[in-house]
């Protein structure tokens, strides 16, 4: 009757700590008898830019078990130790729990077992984050390949081998220089940036941004005023036509300017080729519509 008993106000004891959310090390998911099995280090240092940060995995562990993983498993374990940088001038948030995904040799897809991360990076930060992953002992770091991008965002792959080309996902710059007249004003499309995400934006899936750079010049005796960039400026390829997610060109020039810079950011297709930079009439002010041609690739 005693042992019963005993049995009873530990079953108990050890019920409610779980209650309290203080984490027991038990027979299964954390480690087992709580001694941690001989960690493998892999450097890796490779790069990929997520919504305008800097996402670097510095290296790859590997075990049997993590016991520090509330949700770890005894038959394999693979935890990537991150830095991400934040060159923007916006904070910038996201869940690894959403976006991290590693695909294993037999192409099978797993989600984070544990992270440890900050949920958003300051501008002009640097920090840490630890991401583990079940996988089974027998698969190797350089069989593995790291997805980023949620099921609703441009996915990215990279190949956890040290040395994995990932510049197809960064800035794609290509200089132009066309001219036309519209609004009485010079414009002169300077050159075209494409990339899979903007600061604290990653594309949606199958897309791309292209980002227009556009210089403006005023030889009118008079102040220009255009109008929001939103409402005049198109950007069409093939059958889409897209109008602007984002811009830094002005709404008006004065009388004078030769030449006053902006961007105008769009939404295409990935792979997009052939397009056409679309500005609009305007008909309270008699603007007529321009075009101009350019190529991507």
């Amino acid at each position: 009757m005693m042992l019963i008993l005993l049995v009873l106000v530990v079953a108990a004891g050890y019920f409610g700590l779980g209650l309290l959310g203080i984490h027991v090390p038990g027979p299964g998911g954390s480690g087992g008898s709580g001694v941690q099995t001989p960690i493998t280090t892999t450097a890796l240092h490779e790069s990929i830019p997520y919504a305008g940060v800097t996402i670097t995995v510095l290296n790859a562990q590997q075990s049997q078990t993590f016991i520090d993983d509330p949700n770890t498993t005894t038959s394999g374990m693979v935890r990537l130790n991150l830095q991400e940088q934040n060159p923007t001038t916006v904070r910038v948030s996201w869940l690894y729990s959403e976006i991290a995904r590693l695909i294993l040799p037999d192409k099978k897809m797993v989600a984070p077992t544990f992270v440890k991360a900050k949920v958003g990076i300051a501008p002009g930060s640097t920090q840490t984050s630890i991401v583990d992953f079940a996988v089974p002992t027998g698969d190797k770091i350089g069989q593995l390949t790291l997805q980023l991008g949620a099921a609703s965002e441009a996915q990215m792959d990279l190949p956890l081998t040290g040395h994995a080309d990932a510049s197809k996902y960064g800035p794609k710059n290509v200089k132009l220089g066309g001219q036309m007249l519209y609004f009485g004003l010079n414009w002169t499309l300077v050159s075209a940036t494409v990339q899979w995400s903007i600061a604290g934006q990653q594309a949606s899936r199958g897309m791309e941004y292209v980002i227009v750079t556009l210089a403006v010049g005023n030889t009118l005796s008079q102040e220009a005023i255009t109008g929001s960039p939103f409402s005049y400026i198109r950007l069409q390829s093939g059958t889409v036509t897209a109008s602007p997610v984002d811009t830094t060109l002005p709404v008006s020039f004065a009388m004078g300017d030769t030449g006053k810079s902006g961007t105008v950011t769009f939404l295409l297709p990935q792979s997009s080729s052939a397009c056409t930079l679309i500005l609009l009439p305007q008909s309270q002010s008699g603007a007529k519509q321009a075009a101009l041609d350019f190529q991507l690739s």
